[in-house]
């Protein structure tokens, strides 16, 4: 899940790839029905993307793949364990447990660790990308991200995990765009030593049926990719349940306020005054609930709203079993499209 901040390269290209890869999500402030990125809009962001990638590697030939993602903004590996030190260091081992106890959590969690924002103490979240490395085990031989992009996310979880570590694991990015793989495949020819493999991927005819044939551990995330469709295709999580290997899948979505009843039940009545009554309220500054914020900024864009209605009947099912959940644990793009984190495995 990768965070988008400002970043100067050099002043001819800053207008170029802050037009670009900002254009993914910068909110719309009219509070008429949008949609989410159409692919001629995917394409054109990727285009320039790649642009620019080939403009940085004419420049700097022998730079290496983590300076190139760097450049193109795309670097946030973060630290392996943040909470560490509050857990090893008995002298901060006190204020680091006040501060996320009051929401219920401790030093033990691998997940959020004490902060420090804005003059005040509060809880923070380990990286994604830091997440996603932890969970590559010594069987792991493939690791996928479907609706990738330009796959920035797994040449970061490349350059965390090592090339000596992944000698025996595939890379593999589902893209829907032809320029999204396009430029995936251009900056991984920069990695010589990592096996990436590009494929065509779309939520609504998913096929991703070739990893039944590969042997070991699997590790299948999305991030940010199942928003842009408003119903994704059950079949994608047979496909998974049918693959004979160890499954782990890690969603980075904003489906927060799909957990709620009544937003749910609004969203697929598709209540037109119910929604544009929060979003009138959301404009104005009401920040008093995330979870119906998100929920209009999903209707008025429709994302998605199945992600884990789906989920849930394969947990009912014991098709799945859930290992972690955190809903809208952060923003950094974009406050009314929090991230939730949903972490589980099939069942063998």
């Amino acid at each position: 899940m990768a965070t988008k901040t400002k970043k100067k390269i050099e002043k001819p290209v800053v207008q170029e790839t802050a037009t670009a890869i900002e254009a993914e999500s910068s909110p719309t402030e009219a509070l008429t029905m949008g949609r989410a990125r159409s692919k001629e809009s995917q394409e054109k962001g990727w285009a320039s993307v790649f642009s620019l990638a080939k403009r940085l590697v004419a420049a700097r030939p022998d730079d290496h793949l983590s300076s190139l993602l760097a450049d193109l903004r795309e670097l946030n590996i973060g630290r392996k364990d943040p909470g560490r030190y509050y857990r090893a260091k008995e002298m901060v081992r006190g204020v680091g447990s006040s501060i996320l106890k009051r929401d219920g959590m401790t030093v033990e969690d691998g997940f959020y660790y004490p902060d420090v924002v804005n003059s005040q103490y509060r809880p923070n979240a380990i990286s994604p990308i830091r997440y996603l490395s932890q969970l590559i085990r010594p069987d792991t031989t493939g690791i996928m991200e479907v609706g990738s992009g330009w796959s920035s996310n797994l040449f970061q979880l490349y350059i965390a995990h090592g090339a000596t570590r992944s000698k025996k694991i595939i890379y593999y990015g589902g893209e829907y765009t032809g320029e999204g793989q396009r430029c995936a495949k251009f900056i991984a020819a920069r990695e010589e030593k990592m096996n990436y493999r590009s494929f065509f991927f779309d939520y609504r005819a998913p096929d991703i049926s070739f990893l039944a044939r590969q042997r070991g551990h699997i590790l299948l995330f999305t991030s940010h990719s199942i928003e842009q469709v408003d119903m994704i295709n059950p079949e994608l999580f047979e496909q998974l349940r049918e693959i004979p290997n160890p499954v782990t899948v890690v969603h980075f979505e904003p489906v927060g306020w799909q957990r709620v009843p009544e937003l749910m039940q609004r969203r697929e009545a598709n209540d037109k005054d119910f929604f544009e009554a929060i979003g009138t309220r959301a404009v104005a500054g009401n920040i008093d609930s995330v979870s119906e914020n998100a929920a209009w900024w999903s209707w008025r864009l429709q994302y998605n709203m199945n992600l884990l209605p789906i989920l849930e009947r394969l947990q009912r099912g014991n098709v799945i079993r859930n290992v972690r959940t955190a809903y809208d644990f952060v923003a950094n793009a974009n406050v009314l499209n929090p991230s939730s984190l949903i972490h589980y495995e099939f069942v063998r």
